[in-house]
Parts: structure tokens; C-alpha cells; sequence
């Protein structure tokens, strides 16, 4: 058994067993069967576990605990385990109990397997032969308690895909001894699956991207006509998709006049000797694995007489490989003459047809394997053979094949593939998801699967939902010599791209160091792009690194960064070495330190407007102040200035800040101990801005108010301007427009005092007027609403400001309202590339679905309508609702006509919850659309109904192009009950309205109506 040399981390799969009422047999049996029974059991165990490629931990009474794993992790260990427990379980139900007492009686284990970081160190006598701690084991052990008589319980995080080749029941949670839930499986039986492909296709494939130039060539390879062997090996890391261009390729050459034979390499310690071969002969004489060769022998025979021509020495050697299979009687016979047979084999069936032989994952291809396909190369046929195979040092190519080496997908495609599997996901969470994963398109999926439930956060490497992911990525760093592995550890402790000097201070091998080299070769270390720089080529990658590295030796390699990062002095608030301080004195446990430089850093990051990053440092230093306690009064006031800050980089994106009502509801709490009434204020500003961003308008309102009148108190001017826009603001989204406007008008004139064109002062100035214009575009007065769009505008200038979008969603919003579609879409797109810009999910996903409306009222593009939908779905995922009513608002309309009943019931439930928040920009458009629909339906006293609400809502608001549009609605209506005289005033008084407010659209959709009623 091999175990830890020493103390390490390492990702391990665990199997906890235990013999199920136990306790009534130790009670019942004789002292010496019960013993007896326990060392059959034992013994099995040993047995299968080894067989499997696991060790025995530890024993303890009747349970038993297995690690997989040690020495070296691989990415099936989760599948190894749940076979190894499924194998173990019907062995011990053969067990015959002695006596007639027990006659009848079966026993039963239940398990839990689980997979995880651990500590792993040489174990005891108490221990085990390894002591295994964290929280892993304690996982495992959970859920081998939790399992009832019989059951195997496994985590989802450690199966991954491998969880398809299993029977399982549906994924539940399991909530005993633990603090959150934990998604596990309970396992049935073993599929008839054997590929590891298969069971990534019986979950569902990704759509096939980004491998198309490569699908066609191979084509190509096996169409054209060649006189002699050929073989090409489709080379690539883990995961590239190496099995699937296969896969694609075949599926579109398979046919009469082209033979395709396939076989597969497993790393099993089990796995026959010849396996892609054997697969490959069985496969030909159509015999399955598991059958009885003296129940085959005929069928062989026959088999092999009418489908090759085969001499009989051949015929023999081939009938007595099935029949001795994979067992050690076989092993003489296949030494002596497999070769030859095999190579006669594949000669006879390529005779008068294209032959395509193709063999996956060669990398664990045995000896004889390796000289089966050496013959095969040798002869004289034209056999094509496609092969795949890992370049990361563990397989070794046939001589002569040439290599069709695959790289990463491009960020446009992970693009594409993020898309389908996260249909709801935003560009950003895509970008992320590209960058972390290198473009290698198993942890594109994966992660795409474990955002699936939890959307808002990439998760850390040992959180993927997917175990086996890490300690595939591990497998590949234990297979480094020793001295490469100490440059990775200390490259991932400094960072994904970090320096080249720095790595050379701590390992004293610099980016000239051939070792350095070396690891670039092996896809781990590459150069940035950037002068001095290296990065990592996954951020996985680097992350799994970074928790194998032991606790004490990352500290330390933090601090000697740190400490030597500082050594070069920073010269300025802009020094490229302030995000480095920060995130190293954290990490070495450093709080003062770490919270200084975030803080900065943030700052620098707020002066270039790179607003992602300053929100991320303005985190850490609040996460840091935690970590250092806050004791003091200064510390309470100095945790609020940060909030404050972080408050500022959220500004153009509160979807960024999920949890920011409870931040900014702690900095109240704090400002409030520390008795200063001027950091009160600006904590209860705080508060209510992101209660108004997040669409709470009675909170904002509240809080707003709380922080004027303190404003006030203390003389702050500046700070009560901007309360009282953020008021007015939040009135104006609720419709309240009078309040609105006074508030918005006290708050312009005080800052167009002290503004100038693209300062701060001016940018809040820029937002105002833009609310200012929304309401007069409202009322109608959509001269008026341009002015104050164009001065707004003005004031931001040219450069590409984040308000610059914010400003223009509300003119594509007013154009809409005026029936301008072809101007409402070039606004919202102009205003999409500002937000993708600064990277503001909240102004791309108000703009995305602005835009889809004007697209689909253009083109009735269903895919606009998708669009809508995506973008409110993005808003909803991050807590966000600041005028989503009118995003209800249009899916109502738009399902309203498209006549999708459920659709549109669906959005009008979410449009009311909104209208419940005083949010009422949407709902008469929704009313008028619910009441369209009823008139289609016949169903004229709800259409009535509807319109009652949607003239309400008009009049609430005062909106004149709302009431016009209801006006119109209500001629609809009257012609659809025959009372034409009805439809005429409607007519008068909405084409009246329409062509004051140059409501061209609408006065055209008007008089339309008005020649159908008066034809």
C-alpha cells in the first residue's frame, strides 16, 4: 500500500463503509464468527479496493475507511470509489452467515464517498495507516451515516460528469450535520457505459464549437485515397474536446463504403492488457465483454467465417484471446502471437474498403497495445488510424503519425458555448468564465454547470462542483520533478500574472530559467504578453496550486513577497504595486497592512474609472478592517469611509454589490456607535442610494429623507444636493412626478453652481437631467425632454463615462414612448458599448433589453424578445429591480400579441410585485397589452377591467403619451364590440393627442384603424 511520505495537502476521494446492524450480530454471534465474519469482509475489501486502485486507511470494528488518490490523484477516483463501493456491497451480501439462527439473513454496508481537499500525513497505530484530516473526511464520514441499509451515498462535486456512469436517484440535499446543504446522489447500479465520453454525452453535450476547421480536415483524411497506413493523433491537454472532434468526425463518415472500428484506454490498474484492440475483435465478431466464451465460441466462428477471410493460425490465436480474455492464462499466448493476429485481423477486414481505425485516450495504452498498432502502421493496406492523445507527458505517440495539435477555444467561442449552457448568463460571467478556464472546454462546461446554481460567484477551485476537476488539474502538478513543483507552488502563491523578478527573488529561477521554460512546455507558466510578466494559462490551474501549498510555507512565501515588493518604495498613488501589497499583506495574515493598501488601490483604480477592480479592493479592505477587529471609534469611522468608497464604485452598477443593503446597513450601525453625526449621514445616503438602485423605493425614500435632515444638521451642502437628487430620483421612478421635479430642479441648480463639464459634480448633473427628461417625456413634452437629454449630454462630454449610459437609456426609453423605434434602437445600442466598456451589468442589461423591444416592434425578431428576457433575468439573478417594470411591461406586450398566454401571465405576476414596490413605469403599458388580449379572446368585460387600471396608472403619473395610447387601446376595444361612434371620439381625441406630441407611430397604427371601422 502506498501512503504520504510526509505531511501534505492533497485532493483525495474517500469511501467510508460500515456494516449495516452491526451491533445485533456482535450481540447474537459467537465472538469467534463474528471475528470471522469481520476478516471476510476485511479481507474482500482489501481485495476489491486494491483492484480499484485504492488503499485501506484505516479499519475500525466493522467499518472500513478507503482513500483514492495516494500517491497521485486522478480525475476517475470519484468513479473508482462508487464502482469499488457498489463491487463491495454485493460481495458482502454473498457472505453465507453460519447457523440456522441467520438462515435467510443477508448483510448489508451503507457508504459514503466524498471528495476534497485534505491533510494527509503518515498515520499510527490509532489512525490508521493514513491520518487523513479536514473537511473531507468528516464529509465522507456524514454521509456513510446518513446512508440507510444498503445505500451509497456520493457527493454530486465528486462524481461530475462521471455521475452518468451510475443508476442514481435524483440529486437531493443533505442537510444532517452540516451547516448548508450538501448535493449528493444515491447510487443504484453500474450503466452499460464504459467511455468516459459517453457519460459526458448521456448529461448532455455542449454544442460543438470552435472545432470546425479541424472536423473538416480530418474528413477530408479519411476520404482521400492513400496506398499505404497513415496515422493522426488528435493531441491536446485534458479537456480540450479531443474525443469529441472524434466523435464528430465519425459521425459524418460512418457509412457502407467506410468501416469504422473504435477502442479505448482506461488508466484502470484492472484494465486488460490489448484493451482497444480486444474492444475492437469483440466488436468485429459482435461478442459482448461479459459473455461466456464457451456459450461464444460458435457465434465466433461463424462470425469470423462470413465477415474476413482469415487464415486459420490467425483464427485461432484471435479465438483463444476471447476466450482466455484478460487473464493471466492469456498473457503467454498474447505475447507470443497477438501481434501478428491482430495485424492480420485489421489487414483482412481493411480488403476492398476504407478502414478507419479509432482509438481514444492512447496516453494509457499498454505495451502490447503500442506494438498491435506499430504492426498495424507497418502494412501494406491504406488503413486511416485516428487516435487522441494527452500532451502533457503521459503518452507517447506511434513513430510517424502526425499530430493535429487543438488549442483553447478563442474567448468568442467559450462565448457560444456559455450562451447554451447558461442560456440567463451575462457577457461579463462569460468573460470570466473563459479567462479562469484558459478556453479548454471541459472547465468551460463545468463551470457552466456549477454557475447553474450558484450564478452570481465563480467558484473556488475546490468548490467547483466538480472535485474530480481539481485533482485531475493536481495529477498534472505531481507528475512535475520536485524543483518544478516548488517554482508552481511559489508562482501560484504571487499570483495568475505576476512578475518575473518576483518569482526569482523567492525561487531564485527567473523567466530565462530553463526550468521556467520547461513549465511553459508543459501548459502551466507562460509569458503575459507584457515585458518581465508571466501568467499562468488557467486560473484554475493556479488556484488548485495555491491550496496545495501548506498554510505556514504561504504565509511566509506572502510576506517575502510582500516584503520585497515593498523594498522598491512606492513613488505614487498610481505605483502598480499597490493591488500586489494589498493582496499579499492579506494573505499573510497582515490586516493593518492589507487594508491600508486596498484602500489605495482602490482609489487608484476609481481614478482611471477601472470600477470592477476598485470595487474588488474596497471589499478587501473592508474584509481586512474585519480581520483586524474594529475596536475603536476610529476603526467603526474609518470601516464607514471604506463602505463610502465602495459605495462610489457601485454607483453605475449596484448589480455588482448583491449584498449591498446589508453593507450599507452595517455602516449605519457603526456610524451610530461612533457618535458622528456627519459619517451618519452619509451611511444613511448610502443606504438609501443602493435601496433606489435596487429598486426599494420606500426604503429609499426613508432613508433618503434620514440623511437630508442630518445633512442638513451638520451643514453638509454638497452631501444634501446629492440626497435630494437621489430623492428625486426615486420619486421619479415611482411616478410621484411634481415631487420629483422640485427636488431634482433644487439639486441641478445648487450643482450647476459649482460643476464644470465632466467632474464629479457634473456627472451627478448629467444624471439628474436625464430623470428630469424622463419625466417630461412622460407628460409628453418631448422638446422639453430633448433639452434637458442634450444639456445632460453636454455635461458628460465626449469621453465614454459610464453615465453617458445611464443618460441614454432614459432618451431610448423617452423615443420609445413616442413611437421613435429606429432612434430608440441606435440610442440603446450606442449605450450597450459604453456598459460593456466599463463593465456595468446593471446599464448593459437596461440597455440590452431597451434595445431588443425597439428591435422586436421593428422586425418582430424573436430573438429580440429573447434578449429582453436574458437582460431581466441578469438584473433579477443579482437582486436588482430599478425600473424593471418597464422590462415586465414589454415581455406582457409582447407575449400579449405573440399569444402566449402563460407567457404573458407570467411577466404581468412580476410587473405587479414591481407596481407593489411603487415602481410604475410599465403597468399601464401592461394593462393595455392584458386588455388587448382579452379583446382577442372575446372576453370584453376584462378588456374593460384592464383598460379602467391602465388609464389609473396614466393619471397617476400624469403621462400624456399613456393616455393618448389608451385612448387608441379604447377604439380598439369599441371596434371590436361594433360601436362605431365609440371608436370615432376614441380616434379624435387619441390622433388629436398624437400629432401634438409628433407621435407619428402611433398616430399612423390610429388612422389605420380609423379606415378599417370606416370601410
Amino acid at each position: 500500500m502506498q501512503t504520504a511520505s510526509e505531511t501534505r495537502r492533497c485532493h483525495v476521494t474517500l469511501l467510508f463503509t460500515d456494516l449495516s446492524g452491526s451491533s445485533s450480530l456482535g450481540t447474537t454471534m459467537e465472538a469467534e464468527l463474528y471475528a470471522d465474519l469481520l476478516e471476510s469482509m476485511r479481507a474482500r475489501c482489501r481485495d476489491i479496493v486494491r483492484r480499484h486502485g485504492g488503499s485501506v486507511a484505516r479499519v475500525q470494528g466493522d467499518g472500513v475507511l478507503v482513500i483514492f488518490g495516494l500517491p497521485l490523484p486522478r480525475e476517475d477516483d470519484g468513479r473508482r470509489a462508487v464502482e469499488t463501493a457498489l463491487e463491495l456491497h454485493h460481495s458482502v451480501e454473498a457472505i453465507t452467515l453460519p447457523g440456522l439462527a441467520y438462515a435467510g439473513r443477508t448483510l448489508r454496508l451503507h457508504s459514503g464517498i466524498h471528495s476534497g481537499l485534505a491533510l494527509v500525513r503518515q498515520g499510527n497505530a490509532q489512525s490508521g495507516a493514513v491520518e487523513v484530516l479536514g473537511d473531507a473526511p468528516n464529509t465522507a464520514a456524514n454521509l456513510c451515516n446518513t446512508a440507510a441499509v444498503g445505500e451509497i451515498l456520493v457527493t454530486a462535486e465528486t462524481l461530475g460528469p462521471h455521475a452518468h456512469f451510475f443508476v442514481t436517484e435524483p440529486c437531493r440535499a443533505i442537510v444532517k450535520g452540516r451547516s448548508t446543504p450538501l448535493a449528493a446522489y444515491r447510487v443504484l447500479e453500474r450503466r452499460t457505459l464504459h467511455r468516459r465520453f459517453d457519460a459526458h454525452a448521456a448529461r448532455g453535450l455542449a454544442p460543438f464549437v470552435g472545432r470546425e476547421s479541424e472536423q473538416r480536415q480530418l474528413v477530408a483524411e479519411v476520404l482521400a485515397k492513400h496506398e499505404v497506413p497513415r496515422c493522426i493523433a488528435v493531441v491536446g491537454e485534458p479537456g480540450l474536446g479531443k474525443t469529441r472532434l472524434m466523435e464528430e468526425v465519425l459521425r459524418s463518415v460512418r457509412g457502407p463504403n467506410c468501416l469504422v472500428l473504435n477502442g479505448y484506454c482506461e488508466s484502470y490498474l484492472s484494465a486488460e492488457p490489448l484493451q482497444p484492440f480486444m474492444q475492437i475483435l469483440r466488436a468485429v465478431v459482435g461478442m459482448k465483454p461479459d459473455l461466456p466464451a464457451s456459450e461464444a465460441t460458435s457465434a465466433v466462428e461463424n462470425a469470423f467465417a462470413d465477415q474476413v477471410s482469415i487464415d486459420a493460425p490467425t483464427r485461432e490465436a484471435l479465438l483463444g484471446l476471447l476466450a482466455l480474455g484478460g487473464g493471466e492464462a492469456g498473457r503467454t499466448l498474447r505475447a507470443g502471437s497477438a501481434v501478428a493476429a491482430f495485424a492480420a485481423l485489421i489487414q483482412a477486414l481493411a480488403a476492398g474498403r476504407r478502414l478507419v481505425l479509432a482509438l481514444d485516450d492512447w496516453q494509457w495504452a499498454d505495451e502490447l497495445s503500442q506494438r498491435v498498432l506499430d504492426a498495424v502502421l507497418d502494412m501494406s493496406r491504406p488503413v486511416l488510424v485516428l487516435l487522441s492523445s494527452r500532451s502533457d507527458g503521459e503518452g507517447v505517440l506511434p513513430r510517424g503519425a502526425s499530430p493535429m495539435v487543438l488549442a483553447p477555444l478563442s474567448l468568442e467561442q467559450t462565448c457560444r458555448t456559455v450562451a447554451h449552457l447558461l442560456p440567463q448568463s451575462d457577457p461579463f460571467l462569460a468573460a470570466d468564465i473563459h479567462r479562469y478556464a484558459g478556453g479548454v472546454p471541459l472547465f468551460i462546461e463545468e463551470l457552466c454547470h456549477s454557475a447553474a446554481a450558484q450564478p452570481l460567484v465563480l467558484p473556488a477551485p475546490n468548490r467547483l462542483g466538480s472535485a474530480w476537476m481539481a485533482a485531475l488539474v493536481e495529477s498534472r502538478i505531481e507528475r512535475l520533478p520536485p524543483d518544478q513543483r516548488r517554482i508552481v507552488s511559489a508562482a501560484a502563491v504571487i499570483g495568475n500574472v505576476f512578475p518575473g523578478w518576483l518569482l526569482e527573488k523567492l525561487t531564485g529561477h527567473g523567466e530565462a530559467s530553463p526550468l521556467v521554460g520547461a513549465l511553459a512546455g508543459n501548459d502551466f507558466i507562460f509569458h503575459a504578453g507584457q515585458a518581465g510578466m508571466l501568467r499562468f494559462k488557467h486560473g484554475l490551474t493556479r488556484d488548485v496550486v495555491y491550496q496545495l501549498v501548506g498554510l505556514r510555507e504561504r504565509k511566509a512565501l506572502h510576506l517575502a513577497a510582500a516584503e520585497a515588493i515593498a523594498s522598491r518604495g512606492i513613488d505614487n498613488p498610481h505605483d502598480e504595486a499597490l493591488e500586489a501589497l494589498a493582496y499579499h499583506y492579506a494573505a499573510a495574515d497582515l490586516p493593518a497592512e492589507a487594508a491600508r493598501f486596498a484602500e489605495l488601490a482602490g482609489d487608484k483604480a476609481m481614478a482611471t474609472s477601472a470600477l470592477d477592480r476598485a470595487r474588488a479592493q474596497y471589499a478587501a479592505a473592508l474584509d481586512a478592517r474585519d480581520a483586524r477587529g474594529l475596536t475603536s471609534r476610529e476603526d467603526r469611522l474609518a470601516w464607514c469611509h471604506a463602505a463610502e468608497k465602495l459605495g462610489m464604485a457601485c454607483v453605475w452598477d449596484p448589480l455588482a454589490l448583491a449584498e449591498g443593503v446589508a453593507i450599507f446597513e452595517r455602516s449605519v450601525a457603526l456610524a451610530r456607535e461612533a457618535l458622528e453625526p456627519r459619517a451618519l449621514a452619509r451611511a444613511e445616503y448610502w443606504l438609501s442610494y443602493i435601496h433606489y438602485a435596487k429598486g426599494n423605493a420606500p426604503e429609499a425614500l426613508e432613508h433618503g429623507n434620514a440623511s437630508l435632515r442630518l445633512a442638513r444638521e451638520v451643514d453638509d451642502a454638497p452631501l444634501a444636493d446629492q440626497v435630494q437628487a437621489t430623492l428625486g430620483q426615486t420619486l421619479a421612478t415611482a411616478g410621484r412626478y411634481d415631487e420629483a421635479l422640485t427636488l431634482l430642479g433644487s439639486a441641478l441648480d445648487s450643482k450647476r453652481s459649482r460643476g464644470r463639464p465632466g467632474s464629479n459634480l457634473a456627472v451627478g448633473s448629467a444624471y439628474a437631467l436625464a430623470c428630469k427628461g424622463s419625466i417630461l417625456g412622460d407628460r409628453g413634452d418631448f422638446d422639453a425632454a430633448q433639452e434637458a437629454f442634450d444639456e445632460a449630454l453636454s455635461l458628460v462630454g465626449n469621453a465614454e463615462h459610464q453615465v453617458g449610459s445611464s443618460v441614454r437609456n432614459w432618451i431610448s426609453a423617452v423615443y420609445q414612448w413616442q413611437g421613435r423605434w429606429d432612434d430608440a434602437e441606435r440610442v440603446a445600442a450606442a449605450s450597450m458599448h459604453i456598459a460593456e466598456l466599463c463593465r456595468s451589468r446593471q446599464l448593459l442589461a437596461m440597455s440590452r433589453a431597451l434595445w431588443g423591444f425597439a428591435q422586436w416592434r421593428l422586425h418582430g425578431d424573436p430573438v429580440a424578445v429573447q434578449t429582453i428576457a436574458e437582460a431581466t433575468a441578469w438584473i433579477e439573478a443579482r437582486k436588482g429591480a430599478l425600473v424593471t417594470s418597464l422590462n415586465y411591461g414589454w415581455l406582457v406586450a409582447v407575449h400579449a400579441r405573440c399569444g402566449h398566454e402563460d407567457e404573458m401571465r407570467r411577466h404581468a405576476a412580476r410587473l405587479l410585485l414591481r407596481v407593489r414596490r411603487h415602481d410604475r413605469l410599465g403597468e399601464a403599458m401592461g394593462w393595455r397589452a392584458l386588455a388587448r388580449a382579452a379583446i382577442r379572446a372575446g372576453a370584453f368585460p376584462r378588456a374593460r377591467q384592464c383598460m379602467a387600471r391602465a388609464e389609473t396608472c396614466a393619471a397617476l403619473r400624469g403621462s400624456a403619451h399613456e393616455a393618448a395610447r389608451n385612448q387608441l387601446a379604447r377604439a380598439e376595444l369599441a371596434a371590436a364590440g361594433g360601436d362605431l361612434a365609440a371608436v370615432r371620439q376614441h380616434l379624435d381625441v387619441a390622433q388629436e393627442a398624437f400629432e401634438r406630441m409628433r407621435m407619428r407611430w402611433h398616430a399612423a397604427r390610429a388612422e389605420a384603424l380609423r379606415a378599417r371601422t370606416s370601410a
